[in-house]
Order: structure tokens, then sequence, then C-alpha cells
């Protein structure tokens, strides 16, 4: 009987599925071409046995993540029915979703938050490379500093000698970070083989795949490998040409789909695909040398240099571990099983039984149907496909308008983001660290000493981690093309924004690890109540402390601090990395950038390319900071109201709100007076309403409380939809509204709405200390020969303000020069 009717035969009887079925076809009709030189009946014998001896490499690594997936599953189960909400009942769904992502309302790790800490332990294991190779201030990553220093390193990392004694160090601790990697993702289970000199990951642009083909990628990309050095990951044995062609189309069709890096990294079977979702590729796919590895980024790389190729790998390989680690090898069979989970307890709950379930009886089967579906919003979203878009153009597009409106209208969020300041106190106090001194811990974390501490203490450097520009503070992900995002990011970084957030993270997780330091002559009991509690919200107890503070302490220069990578753990990373991973979580308390379940709440599993998707990543732009923000504190107040402590929450949101509000309050009018107004009369009851929206990162909306429109001249409802609908909104009224106008004889006024269009779709004019002298001496001068009635619109926003906001102009609009300094002093009502 031959294979092929074994196979229908086994399909039949279901013994085997058919997909497994036509990928054993497919492997035996491979494997036999490549014994198509001898004879037919030598040709099926050959094929047969190394289809057999692949099966058997399968078949232990299957049972090897069998036996994963059992004590994974072990575990979770162990969490879920351990886990109670804030009212002590038991529920699983809140558990479930706090797997995926939590911060410090459970006491077991999550798939985010390990993330990050691989993520940080990866950069301090590289902190010099990533401090040699750190972006310029002024053209970030396309000026990296010494980057003429990569090209010795990419050729170090291939096993050449170039008598550089810096890039050997580089290249040798690349290779042991990424080693390090790659044995922990097989430890999870995964299969990636050991290969000396394997050089560095590949970053494959889809665009530039799509663009070319998959003909013309494989004639490109075929000369520059080396073959005979091509194993594969279970077997060992080398490929062929003849395998390599059949793989290669597997390898374009993963990443021109979009699907590359989105895939169960150890779902599938080992065949068609097997390579890629095993994180494989970029070892499967060995260069020549390193001047091949370098073409062919010149090619396909989208522009990324080495440095951006390593630290993309470390990103997605550290999210494949932590999905591994947490969930089990099948990290999508788990996710289908916590849904179950939930599904299972909102039966019961609707039975009657049992009572110590979260929920009403009549509501479980909603609140399940609901939760499951945010599980799965969650996960599309940390795995990456709910931003995999429908339509790639048409996301592409969109996103490059949103990054392009980034850049037009943030370069002013720095001055906002001190009321970091204010959230920092109150995460510092919460979590047990003394809160004076934030603002100068702030200020020091400026320095190059401070962040190379941090970055050595497993810190994670943001530059390095969104170093294809992928997140932005205050917007969430800057998706768009290379070109458009490296604006926004631009504007974001110059205007210093950028450096202000980092600094302020990197400051409270040092001083959360010196406060331990502090402590480590305590035991347990006697630790301050908060930071004993901080560390139980993340289940570090007695055991785990005296771990923690037996860790010998590395001095700063004046103060000590104890880093997660030098402690004593007995032999297993759990006490460290959970040690780690509470420090960032309750580092997002004070400044607080972004969450996976903040973005879902916000875009649902709407991808983009769709109308609905563009809608509501539109409506998005600028309230993910409000969003996380409310997600963060919100709970954590909630968490105590409902719980225990009410006193406690009620305490706690009473002094986020006061030190937000005052906080906000000066960053407001810091900005009335970088818009060349006076300062708002304090007195004003309304006044405090706008301070206090600007603290929670909702500041246009306080112009509301002013007057029907915002301080740019738009509407509620434009406002609201967001500022892709608004600048459409005005985009029709400047061409098709204005077309209209002039037929039915009305005047235009098409040179000021030019220059009001203009004015705010300019990259970079809103940077702060540049803004108001951009304004004044070109575009108000601008507007003078645009628009004849230019004077008397300048007249008309001055009375606008003064009417609405009873201010007055320390630098009045069209004038090349100010008459005078801000009037401080109506501030408190009164002014000159």
């Amino acid at each position: 009987m031959s294979l092929n009717d074994c196979l229908a035969k086994a399909v039949d009887e279901n013994i085997l599925s058919s997909d497994d079925a036509e990928r054993l076809a497919r492997d035996y009709d491979r494997m036999r071409r490549r014994f198509a030189a001898n004879s037919e009946v030598t040709a099926d014998a050959e094929a047969k046995k190394a289809l057999a001896e692949l099966l058997r490499a399968e078949s232990a690594h299957q049972r090897r993540k069998a036996k994963l997936s059992i004590k994974s599953i072990n575990r979770l189960a162990a969490d879920l029915g351990s886990h109670r909400n804030a009212r002590g009942e038991l529920d699983v769904g809140e558990a479930a979703l706090d797997k995926l992502e939590h911060f410090g309302t459970s006491g077991f790790a999550s798939v985010s938050g390990r993330q990050r800490t691989i993520i940080g332990m990866a950069h301090a294991r590289m902190d010099d490379a990533l401090y040699h190779f750190r972006r310029s201030a002024l053209l970030g990553d396309a000026a990296r500093h010494n980057k003429a220093d990569l090209d010795n390193v990419v050729r170090e990392a291939f096993g050449e000698d170039t008598g550089d004694a810096a890039a050997k160090h580089f290249a040798k601790v690349w290779d042991d970070t990424a080693d390090w990697l790659r044995q922990r993702f097989n430890a999870a289970g995964g299969a990636i083989g050991k290969l000396e000199n394997w050089g560095l990951p590949q970053h494959h642009d889809a665009r530039a795949l799509r663009k070319k083909g998959l003909q013309k990628w494989k004639e490109d990309i075929t000369p520059l490998l080396d073959v005979s050095r091509m194993k594969h990951p279970l077997t060992g044995k080398s490929v062929d040409l003849k395998d390599l062609d059949d793989i290669l189309t597997d390898v374009w069709t993963g990443i021109a789909t979009g699907g590359w890096a989105k895939r169960d990294p150890s779902r599938q079977p080992f065949g068609k695909g097997a390579l890629a979702n095993q994180r494989g590729e970029h070892r499967f796919l060995v260069f020549r040398d390193a001047d091949n590895w370098l073409e062919y980024q010149r090619l396909y790389g989208g522009g990324g240099d080495a440095f951006g190729s390593m630290m993309g790998h470390i990103n997605m390989i550290a999210k494949d571990i932590a999905a591994m680690e947490i969930l089990g090898p099948n990290p999508n069979g788990t996710i289908n099983w916590l849904k179950q989970a939930v599904e299972k307890q909102a039966a019961e709950k609707a039975a009657g039984r049992p009572a110590r379930f979260a929920g009403k009886p009549e509501r479980a089967g909603d609140r399940a149907a609901s939760i499951t579906k945010k599980i799965d919003a969650v996960w599309g979203s940390m795995r990456g496909t709910l931003q995999t878009p429908i339509n790639g153009r048409w996301a592409a597009g969109m996103a490059a308008t949103r990054s392009l409106i980034t850049a037009s209208v943030l370069g002013s969020a720095t001055i906002s983001a001190i009321s970091d300041v204010g959230t920092t106190m109150i995460s510092r106090k919460f979590a047990g660290i003394n809160a004076r001194g934030a603002f100068s811990d702030i200020i020091k974390a400026f320095g190059k000493t401070s962040r190379r501490e941090a970055v050595a203490a497993g810190l994670i450097l943001d530059d390095a981690m969104h170093v294809f520009h992928a997140q932005a503070r205050y917007v969430g992900t800057l998706d768009g093309p290379g070109w458009s995002s490296f604006i926004a990011d631009r504007v974001l970084s110059l205007s210093g924004l950028t450096p202000w957030s980092q600094a302020g993270r990197h400051a409270f997780g040092l001083a959360f690890m010196r406060t331990v330091s502090e402590h480590a002559g305590k035991n347990y009991d006697a630790l301050p109540e908060a930071l004993r509690n901080t560390m139980k919200r993340y289940g570090i107890l007695s055991r785990d402390w005296d771990l923690i503070r037996k860790t010998k302490k590395h001095d700063m220069g004046g103060a000590t601090i104890i880093r997660p990578n030098e402690m004593l753990d007995a032999g297993d990373n759990r006490i460290s990395e959970r040690y780690l991973e509470m420090i960032q979580s309750e580092t997002e308390f004070a400044i607080p950038s972004g969450s996976h379940r903040s973005k879902v709440a916000l875009v649902d599993e709407n991808r983009p390319g769709t109308f609905i998707g563009e809608v509501l990543r539109s409506f998005a732009q600028f309230k993910s900071f409000g969003a996380v923000f409310m997600l963060l504190h919100g709970k954590r107040i909630h968490h105590m109201l409902v719980g225990d402590n009410p006193s406690k929450g009620a305490a706690y949101a009473g002094s986020l709100l006061i030190s937000t509000t005052l906080f906000g309050a000066m960053a407001y009018q810091l900005k009335q007076m970088a818009a060349g107004r006076d300062p708002q009369d304090m007195k004003d009851p309304s006044f405090w309403g706008a301070a206090m929206l600007q603290g929670g990162g909702l500041g246009i909306y306080g112009d509301f409380l002013f007057s029907n429109v915002n301080r740019y001249g738009g509407g509620f409802s434009t406002t609201l939809a967001g500022p892709v609908v608004e600048r459409a909104n005005n985009l029709w009224n400047l061409t098709a509204g204005n077309a209209i106008q002039l037929a039915n004889g009305e005047d235009t006024k098409f040179g000021r709405e030019l220059n009001r269009f203009m004015r705010s779709n300019t990259p970079g004019s809103t940077i702060w200390y540049l803004r108001l002298g951009w304004e004044r001496i070109v575009f108000d001068q601008l507007q003078y020969l645009m628009d004849p009635e230019a004077n008397k619109a300048f007249k008309r926003k001055q009375r606008f303000f003064e009417r609405e906001f009873d201010q007055e102009y320390w630098w009045k609009p069209g004038e090349a020069r100010p008459e005078r300094g801000p009037d401080v002093g109506a501030a408190a009502g009164g002014g000159s």
C-alpha cells in the first residue's frame, strides 16, 4: 500500500486529521524529490525513512510539550481557583484577564508583566551596548551614536576577526543575550537549535516583500544564504536546495501576509510553517557572511540597522517566552481553556451554586460572554493580531495621517506631563516609597549616569524597546509608514516628552530599589505596612523577602540599591523576576503610558484597515493616556472602596484628585503663557474643573467649561470624534465648503482658512519653546498676506479670549514682537 493510501485510510478511520495527512503527504513528496536521483524504489524507501525520523523527533518534542502543558494547566487552575476579587468572591473571569495583564491586583505573574521583565533583563545584559549605540538627540535612530561601528559588530557576530576589540565585545554580549533567550524559549517548549557564528536576526519589511513578489524575493535571498549550515530544528538534518524552495515559500507567505510574528509560538506541528512559528526562522535563515546579511537588510530590511534588528528580536522572542511560560507551550489552546473556565463558572452561578461566585446569577451568562470577548481582544493586542490590518494600504494611510497629526499637535504635551510629579508622589506613597524628592529624582534621572544605572538594573530603555517608533505616550501605537512615525517620534523627543517620561520611569524604579535596600535589615513583619502590602500584591512573601534582602547591594555612588539581576535566588529566577515585575508594574501608576487592556477598551476587537476600526482609532487618538489613567488608578480605588478598606480608598482618591489637579493647574497656566496669553484667573471655579481634566490627561475638554469651542476653534462633537474627523471637517470647509460659498456669491475667506489649516497641520509647529515665535513671526505675518481682513481677525481672537476666558495677550496676535512679558499676577485676579 502506498503512503497516500495509508494516509487516506487513517483519515477515514479518524486516526489522523485531514490537515495532518496533507502535511505528511507534502513532507513525503518533498523528501522524495531529494532522493529523486536514485531509483524509484530507493527514493521511496529513503523518503519514508527520513519522514519516520522527522516524526520520531516531532513525537519526542510533542511529548515534552504535553508535560509542560499539564504543568501549566495545573498551575493556572490553582491560580484561578484561589483568586478573589475585591469583594472576596471567587472570580474566574477577573483571574483569567489578570493572567494576561494586571498591575498588582493578583498575586501571580501575568504574560504582559513577564514580557516586560524579560525585556528588562535582556537590556541589563546589553546595557553598555545600548549606551554605545544610543539614539541621536536630534535625529533619533537615523543618526545613532557610533553607527559606523555596527558593521564591525555584524562581522564579528558572523565570526570574522575585524581587529576591533569594542566590536568583538558587543558581538559577544549580543550572542550571550540571544543564546540566553534561545535557551529560555526552548525550556518553555520551543525548539531553536544552537548555531555557532550564527550572526544576527533579520528584520523583514513585509511591504518590501509584497512589492517584489515571491519569485523575485527567492531569487534575491537564495544566493545570500549558506544552505549547508541550515538545519532542521528538531532533527538537526541539513536542508538541501530542493527543500529550501518549499520552505522559502512558507517564509515569504508568513511575512507578506502579516502573520509572521502573530502565530502561536508552538501550536502548529512541524511541517509547513513550522520553522516560522517556532521562532527558528531567525536562526534557520543562515547567511553566508556579514556582507550578505547587510545586503539583505538593504533590500528587504525596511531601512532598519543591525541595532534595530537586535532589539526587535528581543521584543518578539520575549513576547513568545512570556506567553509560553505563563500559559504553557500552546498559548492559544490555553486561551480557549481560560474562556471555557469562565463559561463554566457562569453556568454554575446561573444554576445557583456555589454562592461564593462573583456576580448575580441572572447576569452570569452576559458577564461571561463579555469577559471571553475581552480575553480574545486583550490576547489579540498582546500577540499583535489586533494591529494586523485588514486593508494594508488604507490602514497605512490612516496611520500616517494620525502620526502627522501627532507631530502637529503634541509639541506642548511636555508641559501637560508635569502632572506626572503628582501621580509619582501618590504612587510612591502607596507603594511604601518616600514621596519627598520625587521631582529631584526625575531631574537626576536625565543624567547619563542615572540612565545607565537604571538600564543595568533591569529597567527598560524605551528608546531600545520602541526602536522602530512603535509606541508613543498620549498616542498609543505609531503604526504607520516609517517616515510618518519617524516625524512624530522626533517631535515627541525634541519637545522633551519622551525624555521626561523615560526619566520619570527610571526615577521611580531606582527609588523603589533604593527603598528595598534601606529596609534590607528588617524582617518581613517589620517592614513598613505599605511596602509589605505592595509585595503581597505581587506574591512576594516572607520567605521571598529573606532571599531578596540577602542580595549584595549595588553602590550607585552615595546610595545603594538591590538589583534583580544580582539576587540570590536558590537556583531559580522566580523571585528576581517577580521583584522586577512588581517594580515595573508599579511604575505604570507613577508614569502612565499604556496597556493592552486600556487599548482594548478604546478600540475593542476592531482591526485597522476596516471602517469601524479606523473610526475608533480616530476617536481613541490622544485619549489613551486618560484611558490608562482611569484603568490603573480607578481600579485601585475600586478595590479599596468595595473591599475591606474604603476609608483608605477614599483617601487615595482624594489625594490623587488634589495632587493631579494642582499640577494640572500649573501645567494649564504654563500652556496659557506659552500660547502668548496671561494666566487665567484661578478664582473662577471653572478654572479648577479645567485643571482637574488637565491633570487627568483630558485638558482640551476643559475648554468647554468656559466656551462651546475649544482653544483650536473646534466644537465638542468634532473634538470628541477625534483629530482625524476634525481635520477632515476642516479640509472639507477649506475645499468643497469654499467652493459652495463661491458658487453662492459668498465671501469664502479662503486665505484665512488656509492659514488656519496650515497652522494646525504643520509638524513640529507646536513644540512649546518654538510655538509662539513661529506663530507670530511666520504664520501671523503670512496671514497678513493671505487675508485682507487679517487685522480684524486678530482683534476678534483677542476679544474671544477676553470674553470667554477673561484673558489678555502678552504677545498679541499679528505683532512681530511682544509688548510686555506675561502678567503672572493675573492668575490671582490681580493683573495689571
